[in-house]
C-alpha cells in the first residue's frame, strides 16, 4: 500500500508549526507575538504594557473563559511556563481557527495573546486555534498492551526530528484503527510486527520549541492505518 500521498495530505491539513499558533499571516508586534522563548528561572523583567503571549494545550473550554496547559511563552511571561491557566474570553476577543477546527476543545493546541493587571487575571484578546495532531508512518517494531513501536520513514514537514527513528506512541480509549484501503474497523492486537502503519497523534509539547525534546515527549496515537495481512495470490484452477 503506498503511504506518500497519504502523508502528504495529512501532513498539509494537520501539521502544527508554532508560529501558526502565534496569530494569524500578519507580522504582529513583539508584545503579542515573541520570535524568541525562554525558560524559567530566566532574569526577564515583568512586562508593563499589560500584555502577554503564550501557547499551550487546553484542557478546558468554555463560552466565557478556557484553561490551557501552558508549554511555550513569550520571554516576559515565563512565570506562567507550566502552569494551568485559565483566561477569559469576550466579546472583543478574535478567535481564528486552523484547518478542520471550527470550535474550541479540550486538548486542541492554542497560541494566546492576552492583557491583564497580572498573570491570575487576563482576558484574551487573540486566539489561534489549530488541532494537536501530527503525522508519521514507517514500519511496525514491537506492539504491547498499550503502545506500539514504529520505525518512522515518513513524517509531516515539523515532525522530521522522528524520521529515521524508533519512536513510541501511545494508544488509549479514544484511538481508532482502520485497515486497507477500505478502512475496515481494528484494534491494537490486528497490528503485527512488519507491516506499513501511518499514524496521525497528538504530542505533549510544540515540535518547534526550541527545549522541546522528542526522545521524552509523549506521542498518543489518535488514528492508526495499517495495512493488515496481505492476501494470498489465486491460485489456477
Amino acid at each position: 500500500m503506498r503511504w506518500k500521498a497519504f502523508g502528504i495530505v495529512l501532513a498539509a491539513v494537520l501539521a502544527v508549526p508554532l508560529a501558526a499558533l502565534a496569530g494569524n499571516n500578519n507580522p504582529q508586534p513583539s508584545s503579542i507575538s515573541p520570535t524568541t522563548t525562554t525558560t524559567p528561572g530566566s532574569n526577564a523583567k515583568p512586562r508593563t504594557d499589560g500584555g502577554h503571549w503564550f501557547a499551550g494545550s487546553v484542557t478546558s473550554a468554555g463560552s466565557g473563559s478556557i484553561s490551557v496547559d501552558v508549554l511555550v511563552t513569550g520571554k516576559h511571561d515565563t512565570e506562567l511556563d507550566g502552569r494551568n491557566v485559565t483566561v477569559a474570553i469576550d466579546a472583543s476577543t478574535q478567535i481564528t481557527y486552523g484547518k478542520g477546527k471550527s470550535s474550541i476543545e479540550a486538548g486542541d493546541l492554542v497560541g494566546v495573546a492576552a492583557t491583564g493587571p497580572d498573570l491570575s487575571s487576563l482576558t484574551a484578546k487573540k486566539i489561534n486555534v489549530r488541532c494537536n495532531c501530527h503525522f508519521a508512518a514507517g514500519t511496525l517494531g514491537s506492539v504491547g498492551s498499550s503502545s506500539f513501536a514504529l520505525n518512522v520513514s515518513r513524517t509531516g514537514p515539523y515532525d522530521t526530528v522522528l524520521k529515521g527513528n524508533a519512536v513510541t506512541f501511545q494508544v488509549n480509549g479514544s484511538t481508532t484503527f482502520v485497515q486497507g484501503k477500505d478502512k475496515t474497523a481494528g484494534t491494537l492486537s490486528d497490528l503485527k510486527t512488519g507491516e506499513q502503519v501511518a499514524v496521525v497523534f497528538s504530542a505533549s509539547g510544540f515540535f518547534k520549541d526550541p527545549s522541546f525534546n522528542w526522545q521524552t515527549a509523549t506521542f498518543t496515537a489518535e488514528k492508526v492505518h495499517y495495512r493488515g495481512d496481505l492476501q494470498p495470490a489465486p491460485t489456477n484452477p
